[in-house]
């Protein structure tokens, strides 16, 4: 995604952040670096722009004794990864409701993701 529309700036994150696809149930990737709008996957597969998915973001820590989060997403791009064997993904969230979203902000702060 260029910068020109990025509303926010990535942060990465050092921690190992599963996201699961909550339809089929297989782990979509791994979280590389996330925004309150949206996320950087690395994948085993490539996913088609504009596949949109509920997914489940398994949180490395608790936050109000919650483990996980429950958002939709849309792949906004996808290219190859530096490894062959992965491709980066990108994500903006779509209709985050308002729990959902200041739980994510939430952890993001824990974690100190976010400036």
């Amino acid at each position: 995604m260029s910068s020109e529309l990025r509303q926010r700036p990535r942060r990465n994150t050092p921690h190992n952040v599963r996201v699961i696809d909550e339809q089929s149930g297989r782990v979509l990737g791994r979280i590389v670096d996330i925004t309150a709008d949206g996320m950087m996957l690395v994948c085993q597969q490539p996913i088609a722009q504009g596949c949109v998915f509920f997914v489940r973001i398994t949180l490395p820590v608790m936050v109000q004794n919650r483990s996980d989060v429950t958002v939709e997403a849309r792949a906004v791009w996808c290219s190859p990864d530096t490894n062959p064997s992965f491709h980066k993904v990108g994500f903006a969230f779509l209709n985050l409701p308002g729990e959902e979203g200041f739980l994510l902000e939430d952890v993001m702060h824990r974690l100190n993701l976010v400036g």
